[in-house]
């Protein structure tokens, strides 16, 4: 009886589509299970990025204070004053990272966002060039709520225009959910998530029914009429109006929401993916309350046990239609908003999050665990479209760390991920009993003695991150991943080598040598070998792939193949040299 219902409401809506990935669930509190909104999102873009977490602190401005964020785009005036941000960094080298990034402010508000290009908008109203990161980052330092968050960036999309072509932002407190869909320019379209529903979004536009009460309703319907999109003789649909038919109902999109619904309502929607497509519902009322493995469920899925579901044993995160947990995934976050935002916890996982424990964070830290921050958050805030090449240079760090058990993991996919699986829900089962135990004590004391409430917090956080990093760790050593060395640095056009220790009995056709977010057969092939005593010398062909990456100190990887068909995987770290 469900599922008809469920698809007789399909039938009333239509529409969506998207073009790069992330991807956020949103659980209002009275559908939430433990009484809290819920923000869950998987940061996704492609190429050689950075994660990095810093914890921002109050400031005030002199009046008139402005910035310019990224070329081509307006200057904006900024706040006289900035709340505290816990802050998730996505370092990106020239120009920077225009759209990633999630921020959870001072007052309780989180704000993160979803590409749902492209629009039909071919000829966008801008100010200056627009804006584009100045929305998040001015809307963070000020909001006091998920409505005025929402206020703030009508304001400010009013006044520059928006400047790319289809965003969804999330705008969550403690109360209460809105999404805000954009088109380039100046249009928009908003809808607030129910309190006992769940709304999913991918890559594509999710509102249908806009609130017509809501700022720039009109407006978004006057210039649809105007250019052609909308008949008014019809019910208006605001995705189907005005999401682009090239990305218009992509499998990209639609498996990772379909799939994703169908976690929630616990029930089997494949058919809705085997005919025409048809636009699912902004939100639903989950079929049981939603708790946290519920999400880490969603944003770990690679459609295991369903048609949608290709890898056939093989690592999955290249896969096409594009799985929730892939390859560009930089980070996995889920946001408890608590009434206290000192008490708001984040559960984040760095890199794809089948390969990563969640680690809690509260917001009310009063410093990021080592390993996590490379430098202060005032320098990353004025460094984030600065960054030079050699900042993305290979580090002893929590991002690193991770980095290379997943790309092990991703080579040793058949053999190993299924005990790599069991082991981390085994560490987070532990991690989430000594939260539910601190938090409980938290909670007493955070009235009565709030600095002793903070320093368990501090304490706890630290512990928990360490607890992750001797874990990672573990598992790299019992993957027996092998630590080659370099011999030369990496020029374009040219060959290269490393030297592995001389015990293995290699199959030069399927060795192979690159970077962790490019599927294996992009790699260097092995095109020699060398006994030189102690070590083997593997010489690769150029490749492509150098062209265009980042010329740093780079973390590659190995697959090393027997000639018995045993599999190794390997890393070294070797210097890129910035073509001249």
């Amino acid at each position: 009886m469900a599922l008809v219902i469920f698809l007789a409401v399909l039938i009333i809506f239509s529409c969506v589509k998207t073009s790069h990935a992330c991807m956020t669930i949103l659980v209002g509190r009275k559908a939430s299970e433990s009484g809290n909104v819920l923000v869950a999102h998987n940061e996704d873009a492609p190429g050689r990025y950075i994660m990095q977490t810093h914890l921002v602190h109050k400031l005030r401005r002199h009046p008139g204070s402005t910035i310019k964020f990224e070329p081509d785009t307006a200057e904006l005036e900024l706040n006289t004053t900035r709340t505290s941000l816990l802050w998730s960094e996505a370092k990106s080298y020239n120009p920077g990272a225009s759209f990633c990034d999630l921020y959870v402010n001072g007052y309780g508000v989180v704000i993160c966002s979803n590409n749902c290009a492209d629009s039909k908008e071919d000829n966008p109203e801008l100010l200056d060039g627009g804006i584009a990161y100045g929305l998040r980052r001015l809307v963070a330092e000020k909001a006091a709520s998920a409505r005025d968050a929402l206020n703030i960036a009508c304001d400010l999309i009013n006044k520059y225009g928006y400047a790319s072509s289809g965003r969804s932002y999330a705008f969550a407190d403690c109360e209460e959910i809105f999404v805000m869909q954009i088109v380039n320019g100046k249009h928009y379209a908003i809808q607030r998530v129910p309190d006992d529903e769940c709304a999913v979004i991918p890559n594509h536009y999710t509102i249908h029914d806009c609130d017509h009460k809501a700022r720039g309703y009109n407006e978004l319907v006057n210039y649809a009429i105007k250019r052609g999109w909308y008949d008014p003789e019809n019910i208006f649909d605001f995705a189907k109006v005005y999401q682009s038919k090239e990305t218009y109902g992509i499998a990209k999109n639609t498996h990772r929401h379909v799939r994703a619904f169908e976690i929630l309502l616990d029930i089997d929607l494949s058919a809705l993916l085997n005919q025409e497509w048809e636009p699912l519902p902004f939100s639903i009322k989950p079929a049981h309350k939603v708790n946290i493995a519920t999400l880490k469920k969603i944003l770990r899925t690679h459609y295991e046990g369903t048609s949608s579901n290709k890898s056939e044993g093989n690592t999955p995160h290249f896969d096409s239609p594009l799985t929730v947990c892939n390859i560009d995934t930089l980070e996995s976050t889920i946001a408890e908003i608590r009434r206290r935002p000192e008490r708001i916890i984040l559960r984040k996982a760095l890199g794809r999050p089948c390969f990563a424990p969640y680690v809690p964070f509260y917001f009310g830290i009063n410093s990021i665990p080592e390993g996590y921050e490379d430098n202060d958050s005032e320098m990353a805030l004025a460094e984030h479209f600065k960054y030079k090449p050699q900042d993305f240079d290979y580090k002893n760090n929590a991002w690193f760390n991770n980095q290379e058990l997943q790309a092990a993991c991703d080579l040793l996919y058949n053999e190993k991920s299924e005990i790599i699986h069991e082991k981390i829900a085994e560490i987070e089962s532990e991690i989430e009993s000594k939260l539910n135990d601190l938090d409980s004590q938290i909670e007493l004391r955070i009235k009565t003695n709030p600095y002793i409430a903070g320093a368990m917090i501090e304490g706890a956080v630290i512990s928990w991150a360490e607890d992750a990093k001797n874990f990672v760790n573990s598992l790299k050593s019992e993957l027996g991943i092998i630590y080659a060395e370099a011999n030369n640095n990496i020029i374009a056009g040219k060959s290269f080598s490393v030297r592995v220790p001389n015990k293995l009995n290699l199959d030069i056709s399927q060795c192979k040598c690159g970077v962790s977010y490019l599927p294996v057969k992009k790699w260097s092939d092995c095109v020699n070998i060398n006994e030189t005593g102690k070590f083997l010398e593997l010489e690769f062909a150029p490749s492509e792939w150098i062209n265009n990456a980042v010329p740093c100190f780079m973390d590659l990887y190995l697959l090393l193949v027997e000639k018995d068909g045993t599999k190794h995987a390997g890393t070294v770290k070797i210097r890129i040299q910035e073509v001249k």
